[in-house]
């Protein structure tokens, strides 16, 4: 991997380096058109890594990619836009085009498609998945566990990385762990979040012993939403605790700014970790821990999957699943 300094995105992407830093760390006051943050977002993802595309000059066929959110969610979350790139990445040198469809976009043009790749699962609705599987067409799903629906998949191993996170809190002597947690649904239960890191936290820590839900926040996986989700509960005097396990990059940039402005050091205070290790995680002020998930790698290897599928290789369902690794940085007690 080929890391990126904010200079070298700069430069490429014709912005100065403070422009840069800016977007990258999600500041809503910065006065900056969409088109020029997803053109960073893109030369940020695309400066870590090296890639060798095979050109084609004939007409490519077409492998459906399918978002559960829209354009502007998708340049808030780097972790979905890097899938996705790993999947134009390897179709390109597949010989194969990509058609991207958004969650409000019609599915009719997946009938010209010679298989599907959905990221994501927990995130669409019944109509929308029956939709899907009713072109009937060789289909991957990736950082979603769907062998037991006779899918194949592609996934992380986020059921160790989670006890990591929590046992690396455990060494610094922080025994008070809460979560940051994303949840789509406006009218979610606490107990039961749809999270799948949130299943595995609350597992390991009742094990341990600590688990309290007092200490569970809940956003929906974006800048803002984990900023209001921290402000909202220490505006309700709750103390934070010592920890934070927090599921997504984006939500622990909010979450570092609603600390800032309530003058709650990080990671004296608070220490965090969130998962992803998206490019924004290295550039965040204090710079995150976080479980770096090759993201890349997933929409690489999904296609590679899809292509089996195709190609008739592979008769029955199989999954794949990708080690992770926790990254320590500023923002953690190391």
């Amino acid at each position: 991997m080929i890391m990126a300094t904010i200079k070298d995105i700069a430069s490429k992407a014709n912005v100065s380096p403070a422009t840069v830093s800016r977007v990258l760390n999600y500041d809503q006051s910065l006065s900056v058109n969409d088109s020029t943050k997803q053109k960073i977002f893109h030369i940020a993802e695309e400066l870590h890594y090296t890639k060798t595309k095979k050109r084609y000059k004939h007409k490519a066929k077409s492998i459906a990619v399918i978002l559960w959110c829209d354009r502007n969610q998708e340049i808030k979350d780097l972790y979905y836009y890097s899938i996705r790139n790993g999947i134009d990445d390897q179709a390109s040198a597949l010989g194969y085009q990509t058609k991207v469809f958004y969650n409000t976009d019609s599915l009719s043009e997946i009938e010209k498609c010679v298989g599907i790749a959905v990221i994501g699962h927990r995130q669409y609705s019944a109509k929308r998945l029956k939709d899907i599987n009713a072109f009937n067409k060789p289909t991957v799903f990736l950082d979603a566990d769907t062998l037991s629906e006779d899918r194949s998949c592609v996934v992380s191993d986020f059921h160790t990385s989670v006890k990591e996170v929590i046992n690396h809190f455990l060494k610094q002597g922080q025994n008070r762990i809460g979560m940051l947690v994303g949840d789509l649904d406006d009218d979610y239960d606490k107990e039961n979040l749809t999270d799948f890191r949130f299943h595995d936290y609350k597992s390991y820590m009742t094990e341990l012993g600590l688990f309290n839900l007092d200490n569970v926040i809940v956003g929906k996986f974006t800048p803002e939403t984990g900023y209001q989700a921290v402000k909202e509960y220490l505006q309700k005097e709750n103390k934070m605790p010592q920890a934070l396990v927090v599921a997504n990059d984006a939500m622990a940039i909010g979450a570092l700014k609603a600390l800032r402005e309530a003058k709650i050091a990080v990671p004296e205070s608070v220490s965090i970790i969130s998962f992803n290790d998206t490019t924004a995680a290295e550039f965040a002020n204090p710079s995150l821990s976080s479980v770096h998930v090759d993201t890349h790698e997933m929409g690489r290897m999904g296609m590679n999957v899809l292509k089996n599928n195709i190609d008739g290789d592979f008769k029955d369902a199989y999954k794949v699943t990708l080690k992770t690794k926790l990254v320590l940085r500023e923002s953690s007690l190391n």
